[in-house]
Formats: C-alpha cells, structure tokens, sequence
C-alpha cells in the first residue's frame, strides 16, 4: 500500500538531507506514475529496498509503506540503469567509501531511476529545482559535479559521461522529450559548441591557399 510523500518525510531519519529527500523524491515520482514503475524499488532487489526503507524511514514499513508494484528482476530494468549507477558510483566523493557505502548506493539508484522521467531532473525526482540535485552530487558525487565545467544539464551530462566511458558514439539524448523547456536546457554547453565552431571557421577562412 502506498502512502503519500508527506508521511514518508515523516519518518525520516534525517530530514532535509539532499540522500534522503531525492529518496523520497523519486519514490513519490515513481508512486504517481511520473517515472517508470521499477522507480517505485529503486531498481533496487526487495531485501536492499527494504533496508533502504529501514535506514532512511525507520517506522515507514510498518506502517504500511510500501511500493504499489511488485519488484522487477535486474534484467528487466533499462539497460542503460545499471551504467548509469555504475558510472554514479565510481564518482563518489572521496571518503564516502567507508560507512557511507551504502547511502552512495541509493543516491546512484535515486539519480539513475530520475533519469527516466520525461521533464527536467529534479522534477522527475520530486525536488524543488536543479540546485537540489547539484547539492545530491557536491554532498556525494563530488568527482562527477566538478566534471561538468560547461554547465550541462545533469540528465544530459549523465548520459554523456556513460557513452564516454564506453566509447559510446554518437550519445543517445536522455528522455527528455515531455519537456517544454527542451531547447533551454541545452543552451550552455550549444553555446560553447558554436563559439568553438565559429573560431574554427575563421581560422580556416584565414588560411593561405596554397
């Protein structure tokens, strides 16, 4: 049985936390249809999502918090899912591979499990705005915020950072196509891209024919 985000929150073991809110971010994202119905676990396997559920809203289950669907079996999930938290992963914050090991791992699902929806990030994970998301990745994923030095949108960034890492050539675009604001978000990184052109072009105009 579900229950909705607000009671969820009230069992938080750290309220506030960025780990925690796009936990129970995603998961009402995932509740009211807004991400693919594996969201609803994490993608994660029942006895993981329960410790999960445990360690972050102790009191929740037995209350009667639960998913609405059954779980879904790790080869029925997105193939890009699990590169996506691979890649997450393997960029957290240094020092965060200690104890931290396992809230690293449910933020990586939390993130990954957003990259599904169809409008910008911190929408698809029941955040308030982008800033959300980019405090999730400077608390734990340092390595991976620090990388984008053009300002990419996260969703974007992501897929591009797991074609890079597997020589993955042209980038298939994240399911961004619910999106209003489509054109806007890929301003920044467009605009660099033809101030570089541009420089190209003028430095081949001004090339001597031989």
């Amino acid at each position: 049985m579900n229950r909705s985000l607000l009671l969820l929150d009230a069992f938080a073991a750290q309220p506030g936390d960025p780990v925690t809110r796009a936990l129970a971010g995603v998961l009402e994202s995932a509740c009211a249809g807004r991400l693919p119905r594996f969201a609803q676990w994490l993608g994660l396997p029942p006895d993981a999502f329960r410790h999960m559920l445990d360690h972050c809203f102790p009191g929740a289950a037995q209350a009667g918090w639960a998913p609405d669907v059954p779980p879904q079996a790790p080869d029925s999930l997105p193939c890009e899912f699990a590169d996506l938290v691979e890649m997450l992963e393997d960029g957290c914050t240094p020092g965060a591979a200690g104890t931290l090991v396992p809230l690293v791992h449910w933020a990586a699902h939390a993130l990954a499990c957003g990259c599904f929806g169809h409008t910008h990030l911190w929408q698809d994970m029941g955040l308030s705005g982008r800033d959300d998301v980019s405090a999730l990745l400077r608390q734990v994923f340092w390595p991976v915020f620090a990388a984008n030095t053009t300002d990419m949108k996260w969703k974007k960034f992501f897929y591009h950072r797991v074609c890079e890492r597997l020589d993955i050539h042209p980038c298939p675009e994240p399911s961004c196509e619910g999106c209003d604001h489509y054109a806007a978000c890929h301003g920044a990184e467009s605009a660099i891209e033809s101030v570089i052109e541009s420089a190209i072009e003028s430095v081949i105009v001004r090339q001597p024919r031989s």
